[in-house]
C-alpha cells in the first residue's frame, strides 16, 4: 500500500536563489519514489516494487563519508542515494547515519542503497535495519554466495536474518500498512542486489541470477575488465569483454532482473537503451570537483580576457596619444 502524497504539497524550493548562482532545477521524475516510502522513514521503502515498474531510477552517489554532504545530496531529487561503504572507510555508525539522513532529509523522496563492503552478515543487517532500500553484495562469483546472501538478508521463513529488537521506536515508528507484521515489511520492501564484477561471475551468471530472492544484478566493468587482465575502463571492444557482459545482462533478463550499473556522461543512453533501470549518473564527489573546477576555470578565463582587454586598451591609448603629437 502506498502512502499518497499531498495533492497540494508546498514548493520546497524558491527560484530567486537558485537563478543567482546559475544552479538549475531538474524535471519531475517519472516515478515518484514518495509514492513508495514506508509508513515510517525508519523502515524501507518498497524499492522492490520500484524496480519492477520498469521505469529508469536516476541515482547519485553518497561517495563523502559525511552526514553534511549526504543532507545536500538528499534533497535534490534523485531517485535513490548509492552509500558506497565498500570503497569508503566508514564506520556502521556513519553508515546507519548517512542511510536515516538520505531517508529522513529527502522526506521519502530519494531511496538509500547501500553497497556493503563485504558478504558478512553483519554489514547487511546493519543496513537494512537502519532502513536501507536495497543492499549491493559486491564480487558476487558463485549461486552459493548469492543464496547465503539472500538468507541472511531476509527473516524467516524466507532466510535466517535475526529479528533486530532495537531497530525501531516502538508505537511511533513500527507502524504498518493494515497491520501487516513488521518483518515482513523488510522483507517484501527492501531489494537484494547482486554485483557481477569479475570472469568468474560472469561465467556464473546464469546460475546467479537464478536464486530465488535476487531483485537484480549489478554490473560492475570494470572490475570485471581487470579479472580479465584488460586495461582499466567502464568498456572496451574487446570479444571476450562484451561476451561477458552480454552474459551478465542476459541471465539478468532471463530471469526479470533489474539491471543496475554506472550511467554517468555517455553511458546513460547506451545503458538506458539496454534495459538498465538503476543507473547512478552522478557523485558528490564528482559534482564537488567539476563543481569547483568549472567555476575556476570560468574565472581565469575571464581573468584573461580582462587583462587582455585592458592590454588593448593601453595600446589604443597611446597609439592615440603618438597621433595626436604628429
Amino acid at each position: 500500500m502506498a502512502i499518497q502524497a499531498l495533492s497540494t504539497r508546498p514548493a520546497r524550493g524558491a527560484a530567486l536563489m537558485a537563478q543567482t548562482f546559475g544552479i538549475p532545477i531538474p524535471p519531475p521524475a517519472e516515478l515518484r519514489m514518495e509514492d513508495y516510502r514506508a509508513n515510517s522513514l525508519n523502515q524501507p521503502p518498497r524499492f522492490r516494487d520500484a524496480l519492477r515498474t520498469g521505469v529508469v531510477l536516476l541515482g547519485t552517489g553518497v561517495i563523502l563519508p559525511t552526514v553534511q554532504a549526504a543532507r545536500i545530496t538528499a534533497t535534490l531529487g534523485f531517485d535513490w542515494a548509492f552509500i558506497d561503504a565498500e570503497h569508503t572507510p566508514m564506520s556502521p555508525d556513519l553508515m546507519t547515519d548517512l542511510i536515516k539522513t538520505i531517508n529522513y532529509y529527502s522526506e521519502g523522496a530519494t531511496a538509500a542503497v547501500v553497497r556493503v563492503p563485504t558478504h558478512s552478515h553483519e554489514w547487511m543487517t546493519w543496513a537494512l535495519d537502519a532502513g536501507a532500500a536495497a543492499i549491493i553484495l559486491p564480487h558476487t562469483e558463485t549461486a552459493e554466495q548469492a543464496r547465503k546472501a539472500v538468507s541472511n538478508a531476509r527473516f524467516g521463513p524466507i532466510g535466517d536474518r535475526s529479528f533486530p529488537p532495537f531497530s525501531q521506536v516502538y508505537g511511533f515508528t513500527d507502524g504498518t500498512p493494515d497491520n501487516k507484521p513488521l518483518l515482513e515489511v523488510y522483507n517484501d520492501n527492501a531489494a537484494i542486489i547482486m554485483q557481477i564484477e569479475s570472469d568468474l561471475g560472469a561465467r556464473n551468471a546464469e546460475e546467479i541470477a537464478a536464486v530465488p530472492g535476487i531483485d537484480g544484478i549489478m554490473v560492475g566493468t570494470v572490475d570485471l575488465r581487470l579479472s580479465m587482465r584488460l586495461p582499466m575502463s567502464f568498456g572496451g571492444p574487446e570479444p571476450e569483454f562484451i561476451a561477458a557482459v552480454d552474459a551478465i545482462e542476459t541471465a539478468a533478463k532471463r530471469n526479470n532482473l533489474s539491471l543496475i550499473a554506472f550511467g554517468m556522461g555517455p553511458m546513460l543512453e547506451a545503458k538506458a537503451r539496454k534495459g538498465y533501470t538503476g543507473l547512478m549518473i552522478a557523485a558528490d564527489m564528482l559534482a564537488l570537483i567539476s563543481g569547483q573546477t568549472a567555476g575556476l576555470t570560468a574565472g581565469r578565463n575571464l581573468m584573461k580576457a580582462l587583462r587582455e582587454e585592458e592590454k588593448e586598451e593601453k595600446e589604443r591609448s597611446t597609439n592615440g596619444v603618438v597621433a595626436q603629437g604628429l
